[in-house]
């Protein structure tokens, strides 16, 4: 697979330069590359062209503006296993359930990998799913957090709680996250469908509903997902636990 861009082919570089098969670089913008090109050791697979030799590698892409493209591995789910943290240290797993836009989910990922999530969950049908896209949207963090397609949500949800986890469903009708509200140090933070929101069979089974406090605005009816995230997570952050 290619991805392309400088923050997501840095990103590559330094956390996976093991998985990139070859880098192709604009031979104008060679300068900005040949050091860490060289600190990590890849000299020997990357290809310094004309910037219209470079924009016919991945034609998918349609971005002019890029000036380095990388192929590497495809991207590997990790096994819920992987991501549970073990006991009783504090952690944090999002789960998403049938997200649709790749930006959003984009957005997740980087901001789940700045608040140190273990990981991240998405089900493996009726979802928009990691893709050489999500490297661009993401600003590289793909590269750095693990993430698991589960087959069944609700019985991926149930392996949580028997890890000592407690999952907290992003709805508007829930409890208000408020300067007294604490989350638990094992959390899952689920977050549901641009429009539809959270299925309601995974809302019935949280632990616990709780929504983001918000101004009643005229045809603004909520946070999208990823803002609500931002906001749910830097709270389990900062929470008492």
């Amino acid at each position: 697979m290619f991805i392309s861009g400088k923050n997501s082919c840095l990103s590559c570089i330094l956390n996976n330069s093991h998985k990139i098969r070859e880098i192709f670089i604009n031979s104008e913008k060679s300068t900005d590359y040949k050091q860490i090109i060289n600190k990590h050791n890849l000299l020997g697979i990357t290809k310094y062209l004309p910037k219209r030799d470079l924009l016919k590698i991945d034609k998918d892409d349609k971005r002019s503006s890029n000036d380095i493209i990388i192929r590497r591995d495809k991207y590997l789910p990790s096994s819920i296993k992987d991501i549970i943290a073990p006991k009783p240290n504090n952690s944090l797993i999002i789960v998403i359930d049938q997200l649709n836009d790749q930006n959003n989910l984009g957005n997740i990922i980087r901001t789940s990998c700045l608040m140190g999530a273990d990981g991240i969950v998405i089900p493996e049908h009726s979802s928009v799913q990691i893709t050489n896209t999500t490297s661009t949207t993401s600003s590289g963090a793909i590269e750095i957090i693990k993430f698991n397609i589960s087959k069944n949500i609700s019985r991926t949800l149930d392996e949580l709680k028997k890890a000592s986890y407690w999952t907290y469903s992003l709805d508007m009708s829930g409890e208000i996250l408020d300067r007294n509200f604490n989350f638990d140090k094992r959390t899952v933070l689920i977050i549901g469908n641009e429009g539809k929101g959270i299925r309601k069979n995974i809302l019935n089974n949280s632990d616990f509903k709780v929504s983001i406090p918000q101004k009643k605005t005229v045809g603004v009816d909520s946070y999208n997902a990823a803002n609500s995230l931002a906001i749910a997570s830097y709270h389990y952050k900062i929470s008492d636990k």
